[in-house]
């Protein structure tokens, strides 16, 4: 197979200098994500859907329920920018799947199953959102959503930042996007056929961080996901590399998945050692947005088939997929009713994919597996010591 990663700083020392800058000028900020979803949508709309289920004690369910449905009502007439992701509808008509606005939705039409957000209320103790992300990435549904719930500080701004410069990123970026062109996963292949597995573990921060500051600081991220690959190790202890992927917010992106996958290759160890391995892999940001930018700008230049089929290339690299949603300082409440936030996608083509929802005094780990696992599976305790 040729090398998929056409580095667009080496095409400009080609004939074709002007031509080749100028394209990659109008597609370095594109969204890979949003192309691959539209094709792949087209055909298998309900692979993109993602279930994000808001959960709350029984005794309470009347009351969130009634809160909800009420903020949702005020919110669509007083604020139709915030809440315009819910007016949207997919429209199939064309080659790619387009989003729709609609002039107006009602609460009703939203308790409905549609092409678009839509909630499910049936389940006492919880209110699924479900939502496509082929429409929009967590950070976008949860901005639509956070008004809904109690005033919360956010525990990270989502601030406009401006993007990299051009063709440097990818320059530094050639060493570590030459060596991650070899890498496999290696749980894909034993993984069972069976339904997935999905599990919601909820973390306390204050144990989390004792460990931090024993282990000298550091990042509070790069630890927690460590504990997911720690996890994984435990869970598959004949294997001695994992690939993982961290995603990584970039707002600069032309799309409305505005995120992209940092790859690192982790030997077993210890758990100091994993948020080692972890940290130095991703602490340059300008090389690991280059790596990103580099192969999001090949993949922009292929035609439909190979963009397909590059794209499940790399996926079957990743063994392990961790995303981070920082929702608040404060423990996440709605109309006072203390809530638990859990995410699973419908399918899953990686062998694990974890989501943490974090506050500062929790984090709500939501799993999707194509293992099946025991209740031990990420017990925060067992990971720490």
């Amino acid at each position: 197979m040729p090398d998929p990663l056409l580095i667009p700083s080496i095409a400009m020392l080609s004939g074709g200098g002007l031509l080749a800058a100028r394209d990659y000028m109008k597609r370095r900020l594109r969204s890979t994500e949003d192309r691959y979803m539209s094709i792949y949508g087209k055909k298998e709309w309900q692979a993109s859907n993602m279930d994000l289920s808001i959960h709350c004690d029984a005794e309470q369910d009347d009351t969130l329920k009634q809160a909800f449905r009420k903020r949702l009502e005020a919110g669509l007439s007083e604020d139709p920018e915030t809440f315009r992701l819910f007016r949207e509808e997919a429209d199939f008509r064309g080659e790619r799947v387009e989003f729709r606005e609609r002039p107006k939705v009602n609460v009703d039409e939203l308790c409905e199953p549609r092409l678009g957000v839509h909630f499910d209320m049936e389940q006492v103790g919880a209110i699924r959102v479900i939502w496509n992300h082929m429409q929009t990435d967590g950070v976008g549904m949860w901005n639509a959503l956070r008004t809904l719930f109690d005033p919360n500080p956010p525990l990270v701004p989502y601030r406009g930042v401006p993007a990299p410069p051009p063709f440097l990123p990818e320059l530094l970026a050639l060493p570590a996007t030459a060596r991650r062109l070899a890498w496999r996963g290696k749980l894909r292949k034993g993984a069972p056929s069976a339904e997935l597995n999905r599990g919601l573990e909820i973390w306390e921060a204050s144990p989390i961080r004792s460990f931090k500051a024993k282990a000298g600081g550091g990042s509070f991220n790069l630890l927690t996901s460590a504990l997911v690959v720690a996890a994984v190790f435990a869970r598959h202890p004949d294997r001695r590399r994992l690939t993982v992927g961290l995603t990584a917010y970039f707002p600069f992106l032309q799309g409305r998945n505005k995120y992209g996958v940092l790859l690192c290759k982790v030997r077993r160890g210890s758990l100091e050692f994993i948020v080692r391995q972890l940290k130095k892999q991703t602490r340059n940001p300008m090389v690991s947005w280059g790596t990103a930018a580099a192969q999001s700008y090949a993949l922009g230049r292929m035609p439909d088939p190979a963009f397909i089929r590059l794209v499940s290339y790399y996926r079957r690299q990743v063994d392990v997929l961790v995303s981070s949603l920082p929702v608040g300082r404060d423990p996440v409440s709605l109309a006072g009713v203390p809530t638990v936030i859990s995410c699973h996608p419908w399918e899953l083509t990686l062998p694990y994919y974890f989501l943490l929802v974090g506050t500062r005094h929790q984090l709500h780990v939501s799993y999707t597996s194509r293992y099946p696992q025991d209740r031990s599976f990420l017990e925060l305790g067992a990971l720490l010591q």
